[in-house]
C-alpha cells in the first residue's frame, strides 16, 4: 500500500477530521510535509476535503476530512477513465520484468519519441 492510500484509508475511518500531524504521527510518515503534500494530491482529486477548522486554545490548523461515498465513487471512476489504469498496468509491468518503474517510463518514453519524431514504428 503506498503512503498516499495509507492516509486515505485512515481519513475514511475518522469523519470528525484529521490534521497532518496528526496523521503524521499515526502513519509515521515523516516528515509531516509529506503527509500535508499527500492531502493536497487526495484534494484535488475530490477524494477528502481540506478544511480549515478552530480548536479551542488552538491556533486554526487545516483538517483532512472523508467525502461522501457517491462523491468518492464518482472521483475514482473519474480518474481511472482519465489514465486509463497506466499506474495498474506499470505496476503489472514491474512484477513481470523485474524492472524498476523509472526505467520502465524512460523506455517507454524512448520508444514514442522515436515513434513522433523519427516516425519510425514501435516494436510491440
Amino acid at each position: 500500500m503506498t503512503n498516499k492510500e495509507e492516509v486515505f484509508d485512515l481519513i475514511q475511518g475518522h469523519p470528525e477530521g484529521l490534521d497532518d500531524d496528526d496523521i503524521s504521527g499515526m502513519t509515521g510518515i515523516k516528515p509531516r510535509q509529506q503527509v500535508q503534500q499527500l492531502c493536497n494530491q487526495l484534494a484535488s482529486t475530490k477524494r477528502i476535503r481540506r478544511e480549515s477548522v478552530e480548536k479551542t486554545g488552538k491556533r486554526r490548523k487545516i483538517h483532512n476530512f472523508p467525502v461522501d461515498e457517491g462523491d468518492i465513487l464518482s472521483a475514482r471512476s473519474l480518474k481511472e477513465s482519465e489514465t486509463g489504469n497506466w499506474r495498474r498496468r506499470l505496476s503489472a509491468l514491474v512484477a513481470a520484468t523485474g524492472q524498476c518503474e523509472g526505467d520502465l517510463l524512460d523506455e517507454a518514453l524512448h520508444l514514442l519519441a522515436l515513434k513522433v519524431l523519427k516516425n519510425v514504428p514501435v516494436p510491440e
